[in-house]
């Protein structure tokens, strides 16, 4: 049989032999490599605390019979297909998905697969314009989730992957309502509709809440690495036993690191190895920060609302290291989120590799963030950096955009928020009503002097603060 035949004429039998043949030499070994180097891109790219939040990753070929629906589905549809481009027409033979706890860990996977390249080569790649963000934007049956094609070579010749990412609530949706089974496979009756939208609607809500839950946890966290007491003396003068073992887990992890990483993430390490239990008192230093400046007495720990070990290498990178594209990724390359790399700087591409909740905004995207929080700023009146205070700004400038017909990231906002209202807290007792304007003008001057904090910028290099400025400004 001619393969130049279209789909519609194509029978079960001579699929199923095509299907066969095709599982075996590109499916299966596509799979197996895809999943092998999705977990490499995961390890290399998060902590050890940010890779417990992945709770699980599965992965799988499309069945025979499933493809074979699909391919009818996409003939009454209208598309014309042979036995040559089934395998590009139906774009999610092979399924990858990421089951993670919470929506920001969602935004922590995208930015693990920001450095891939988006043309095929060796190794894995992402197709930039293939992602679909049923987060922000449910599918009508109420299913969310963040979707992107990935792609890998087998002998040669690319296979397309569909990688799903999930939290437990989202993947639980799927589960409840057998989401995958009846998906396009014809009207169902309207109170299905009706309970599986319900649903989902609610379990949306419990996202959310979940979301607040790890912002409070995670604030706890950094109070817990703090400084209690810092005009006390340190009580242990020798350390000893457990102590002595804790402090030289805590050398090995200084001298090996090659990025600032976060005390709170080292604080879990240790605890996780000897039990919560050494949080009580941290070996009779207080704090686990006074702990770390007498185990590591060389270490460097940055200033800021979150304190960082820097490594013990004081080079800066240089610029080719700060572009950080692989060698045949374009100059131009468009990242998973539909970014142009090129209107980023790249100081704050580094700074979101250290800290994943740096939000990475379009330019034209940042004069929007600050006119509508500036509008809420003024209605609101913060005097305080409480969480409670966080969220009322951060919802009242989210309805504000949406009020506009636009839609802001509720992260992005929770971000500069936090931000800003710290700053303005500890400089003045209170935060007075600013213009858009001058919130861009602040927030870039804070990102600047954390970047040189975190040695991403030289103290002296004042012109590599403009770039930054203009950034954050929507200046093109």
């Amino acid at each position: 049989m001619s393969e130049n035949r279209d789909a519609t004429e194509i029978g079960y039998a001579e699929f199923g032999e095509w299907y066969d043949a095709f599982r075996e030499r590109m499916l299966e070994p596509a799979l197996v490599a895809a999943d092998a180097s999705l977990q490499r891109v995961l390890t290399d790219s998060l902590s050890e605390r940010d890779l417990a939040r992945i709770r699980s990753t599965t992965g799988r070929v499309k069945s025979k019979r499933r493809t074979w629906r699909k391919i009818r589905r996409l003939s009454l549809e209208g598309q014309t297909m042979t036995l040559k481009n089934l395998s590009n027409a139906v774009d999610d033979l092979v399924g990858l998905r990421i089951t993670c706890i919470n929506l920001r860990d969602i935004d922590m996977v995208q930015a693990a697969l920001e450095g891939l390249p988006n043309t095929s080569g060796s190794g894995l790649w992402l197709e930039p314009e293939s992602e679909r963000d049923y987060v922000s934007v449910p599918k009508e049956s109420g299913y969310r989730g963040w979707h992107v094609r990935l792609g890998i070579e087998i002998d040669g010749s690319p296979v397309v992957c569909e990688l799903q990412v999930r939290t437990l609530l989202q993947d639980s949706w799927g589960e409840l309502t057998h989401e995958e089974i009846y998906s396009n496979d014809g009207s169902l009756p309207p109170l299905v509709d009706v309970l599986s939208t319900r649903m989902s609607d609610l379990l949306s809500v419990l996202d959310g809440i979940a979301e607040d839950l790890r912002s409070e946890l995670d604030r706890i966290d950094q109070e817990a690495v703090g400084e209690h007491d810092p005009s006390s003396e340190v009580v242990a003068e020798t350390l000893a036993g457990q102590a002595a073992d804790a402090a030289a887990l805590l050398r090995g992890r200084w001298s090996s690191i090659t990025r600032p990483t976060d005390l709170a993430g080292l604080a879990w390490s240790l605890q996780k190895e000897f039990g919560a239990e050494i949080s009580d008192g941290w070996f009779g230093h207080g704090s686990f920060k006074r702990f770390l400046r007498h185990a590591v007495p060389d270490g460097e720990i940055s200033a800021g609302r979150r304190a960082y070990l820097l490594p013990a290498q004081r080079d800066l990178p240089t610029q080719s290291d700060e572009e950080e594209q692989p060698h045949d990724q374009p100059a131009n390359a468009t990242a998973a989120d539909g970014l142009d790399r090129d209107t980023i700087p790249g100081p704050a591409r580094r700074l979101r590799q250290i800290d994943r909740e740096f939000p990475l905004l379009a330019n034209a995207d940042w004069p929007v963030l600050f006119e509508h929080l500036s509008e809420s700023w003024r209605r609101i009146k913060p005097t305080d950096s409480r969480p409670a205070t966080v969220n009322r700004l951060t919802r009242s400038a989210r309805d504000l955009a949406r009020d506009a017909g636009m839609s802001l990231s509720r992260r992005s906002l929770d971000y500069v928020v936090k931000t800003l209202l710290v700053s303005n807290e500890s400089a003045t007792g209170e935060a007075k009503p600013p213009s858009a304007s001058a919130l861009a003008n602040q927030f870039a001057e804070l990102t600047t002097q954390r970047m040189i904090e975190l040695r991403i910028l030289e103290r002296s290099a004042s012109k590599d603060a403009k770039p930054i400025a203009d950034w954050i400004n929507g200046v093109s």
